[in-house]
Parts: C-alpha cells; sequence; structure tokens
C-alpha cells in the first residue's frame, strides 16, 4: 500500500514540468511570429520607399509628373484663375471710382451732404490781373466764396504750382496773396511750366479728390468768363448718369510738325489719318465724382500727351462715359448778340471765351464787359 501510494505522488510532478515546457515553447514561437513579421513589415517599407523613388526618378527622367504633383499643378492653375478674376473686379472697382481713402477735409455744405462742385481755375505767376479780374465778376470773395460753399455745395480755387525754383520771389508773391485772399489751391508737388499742364491737370484732380467729396469736378482757365450759377443747375441735370464728361466736344487734324502751334510729339499713334478722337475743349470742362476718382487713383499710369484737352479725352477712351457736349460752355464773345439769343430760346451762355485767344482775349480789361452782357 506504501509503494502504490508513493508512485502516484510522482505523477503529478512529471506533468506539471512538461506543462513549462510546452508553455515555454509556445511563448517563444510567439515571440519568433512577431519578429518575423516586423521584419517583414520594415521590408515592404524599404521597397515601397525605393520603389516610390524610382517611380519618381523614371518619372523626372520621362518627362512625366506624378499624380500628386499633377493634383499641385492644377490646383496653382486653379488659383492663377482666381487671383486674375480678383485682379479684373478690383479693375472694375477702380473705373466705378471706388476710392482708397476718404476726403481729408470734411465737407462744409448747410444740409452735411456731398459737395456738388469743385471749379479749379487754372492760373499761373504772372497772371494777377486775371485773377483780379475774375475776383470782381464771377467768383465772389470773402465770406461769400464761404456762403457759396455752404449754402450751393460749390467750391471755387484758383490752382497754381510751385517754381522751378522753390521758395522764390513767384512762390512768395502767391503766398501773400493766398493769405489775403484764401482762394488758392496751391499744389505742392507740381511745378508750373508751358509744357506742363498735363500733369497740372492729373495733379488737380487727385489733390481735389483727396480733399473734397463733390458730385463733380471742373476746370477752367483763367481767361473764361463763367456763370456759376447756371453751371450748377446744367451740372445738377446729370446727376441721373454715373460717369459724365461735359465740355464742348471737338475733334480734329493731329499737327505732326514741329513749328505748328499744337504739334503733337506722339502723332503716329493716333492713325494714319492723323484724327484725333472726341474730347472736351481744354478752357472749360467737366467730370462726374467717379471718373475724376478714377484719375486719382490710377494717376501713376495714365499717359500724358503734348495737349491738355487731348490727354484727358484720352482718359476716357475705353470707360463707359457719357459725353456730354455742351454748347453753352464755349460762347464765343466776338458774335455781336450771342448771349441775348442764347436768353431768346429760353437759355443763357455758361461759358464765355474766344476761340482764337484760348479764352477771353485781353480778358483782365473785356470781363467787366462780358458780364455785363451774359449774366
Amino acid at each position: 500500500m506504501f509503494r502504490s501510494s508513493g508512485m502516484r505522488n510522482r505523477v503529478p510532478s512529471s506533468n506539471s514540468t512538461g506543462s513549462m515546457t510546452s508553455l515555454i515553447m509556445l511563448m517563444l514561437s510567439f515571440l519568433a511570429c512577431f519578429y518575423t513579421a516586423g521584419r517583414l513589415w520594415e521590408d515592404a517599407e524599404v521597397r515601397s520607399l525605393l520603389v516610390g523613388r524610382l517611380e519618381t526618378r523614371t518619372l523626372q527622367e520621362s518627362g512625366l509628373k506624378s499624380v500628386d504633383e499633377t493634383l499641385k499643378m492644377l490646383d496653382c492653375k486653379e488659383m492663377q484663375k482666381r487671383i486674375a478674376a480678383l485682379e479684373m473686379e478690383i479693375a472694375a472697382a477702380r473705373s466705378q471710382g471706388f476710392m482708397l481713402k476718404r476726403p481729408a477735409v470734411n465737407n462744409t455744405t448747410a444740409n452735411g451732404g456731398r459737395l456738388h462742385a469743385v471749379i479749379g481755375v487754372y492760373t499761373g505767376f504772372g497772371n494777377r490781373l486775371r485773377r483780379d479780374s475774375i475776383r470782381k465778376t464771377w467768383m465772389p470773395t470773402g465770406e461769400q466764396l464761404k456762403k457759396l460753399e455752404v449754402e450751393k455745395g460749390i467750391v471755387i480755387r484758383f490752382v497754381v504750382g510751385r517754381s522751378a525754383n522753390k521758395g522764390d520771389s513767384s512762390d512768395r508773391l502767391i503766398d501773400e496773396e493766398n493769405n489775403k485772399t484764401k482762394d488758392f489751391l496751391i499744389l505742392e508737388s507740381h511745378v508750373e511750366g508751358e509744357n506742363e499742364v498735363s500733369r497740372k491737370t492729373k495733379t488737380f484732380i487727385s489733390t481735389a479728390v483727396e480733399h473734397w467729396d463733390a458730385d463733380f469736378y471742373m476746370k477752367v482757365d483763367d481767361d473764361v468768363f463763367v456763370n456759376v450759377e447756371m453751371l450748377g443747375a446744367m451740372l445738377a441735370s446729370h446727376w441721373d448718369k454715373p460717369r459724365v464728361y461735359v465740355g464742348c466736344m471737338k475733334s480734329g487734324e493731329v499737327f505732326s510738325e514741329p513749328n505748328q502751334r499744337w504739334y503733337e510729339p506722339e502723332w503716329w499713334k493716333f492713325g494714319d489719318e492723323k484724327s484725333y478722337f472726341r474730347h472736351a475743349a481744354g478752357q472749360i470742362y467737366g467730370l462726374s465724382r467717379a471718373l475724376a476718382q478714377y484719375i486719382a487713383i490710377n494717376s501713376a499710369i495714365l499717359h500724358e500727351y503734348s495737349n491738355e484737352d487731348v490727354t484727358v479725352g484720352s482718359w476716357m477712351i475705353g470707360l463707359e462715359v457719357d459725353h456730354v457736349d455742351e454748347r453753352r460752355l464755349c460762347c464765343a464773345s466776338s458774335v455781336d448778340g450771342l448771349c441775348e439769343k442764347w436768353k431768346y430760346i429760353g437759355e443763357e451762355c455758361i461759358a464765355v471765351l474766344d476761340s482764337d485767344c484760348g479764352g477771353l482775349c485781353d480778358s483782365a480789361n473785356r470781363m467787366s464787359v462780358v458780364k455785363a452782357k451774359c449774366s
């Protein structure tokens, strides 16, 4: 009995040793599987990387593009299209006269609204007598000038630049006159010169737009008589038009000989017929707000021709603009009874000048005579 009992006690010890051996073998098998799988995965990644590089090199050598590169190129092209579309929208907005900054000077109309018109009277250093004749006839002075701005929304200023020798007697005389009259717009960045009128116009419009927010901007020579009340009424009749270019419209021969009075050095740009496009005479013309703002925004790239009136007319080409041919802006004082004829048909001359002299001949002495006949 004791022997059989001892035999039974030794059997479990043998079974326990076998189980441990099996468990160890099983764990070693699992570790071997994990190691083999890891090596296979690593080899697969290496193979994938090598294949990718080989494909890229092959595509580069053959001039072909991978799928990713093609998609990137398509995205770039789509972005370029969007940028081009935005540039076109910006150009369209600029043509509508959208401003990048607000006017520096607040308007002073009685109702707090936008000014009706800014009238710039071009003058020169030696034209004091002309300016005085205008002050005595059609341009108010002192408090009356301020009243015109407040009640009618019309600003009038003599426009002049600076001398080539800045600070000389010409500049000082203008400054002294302006200190007394307060009726100048001095273009500090512009140098006065016989052949610089086109550039002066660009600077005047840009400066006027920066200083005053108005419906219209007018340019007038200092030898032209103007009926301010009639001018305001005429401009008001064009409020419903978004882009207006008003004046005595004309066209004609382009002078290509240097000895001719209105010689145009770039005559060849006007074609074989050498004929100007339609444009307003330079003595007096006006631009609506959108057009003036367009010029102010794009002044750096707008071309200047030798003659100012042609220059302004060229800026209007390619824009949706109403060219208003207003013949009352070029009444001739030399025609007897002309102003009376206009009154007879229920109208009045807005501006009076002499085509032979540009403006009024001997305007300093005849401005008061014209006023008596035409106002």
